[in-house]
């Protein structure tokens, strides 16, 4: 079974070794993606309804560079730098899982960066290539 693993290049470069998306036959699994835009720069200091948006754009590259869409995705893990965020980012995640929503984990964690306050990873299934 073939694997795929890529990092998009409208996708921020990765600070450390990893893939930010990998696909092995109808599994399709993203690294945690943060609010940064194509050139590294953080996007919505401060607000974590613009830094929601700016994630889930980056899960949609991510998935797309595979042949995967949000309607493919089952499960999301969500990290929060404070459960305080929770109900801004849920107002936007819904947005983009309207109808079917995946399976989903929430939890507060420490994120890699201060400005940070949202990562989201995502696992999708999708048609075997």
């Amino acid at each position: 079974m073939q694997v795929t693993r890529l990092n998009p290049p409208s996708l921020p470069k990765p600070p450390a070794a990893y893939s930010q998306v990998v696909r092995k036959g109808s599994l399709v699994t993203t690294a945690g993606m943060i609010a940064l835009d194509a050139e590294g720069r953080v996007v919505g200091e401060g607000d974590i309804a613009a830094q929601t948006r700016q994630v889930m754009v980056n899960i949609e590259t991510a998935l797309g560079a595979v042949g995967a869409s949000l309607k493919d995705v089952v499960k999301t893990t969500i990290f929060l730098s404070d459960m305080a965020h929770y109900q801004g980012m849920n107002a936007v995640f819904n947005q983009y899982f309207q109808e079917d929503p995946p399976a989903r984990s929430t939890v507060q964690a420490g994120l890699a960066l201060p400005s940070l306050m949202v990562e989201i990873e995502a696992m999708a299934l999708v048609d075997d290539e």
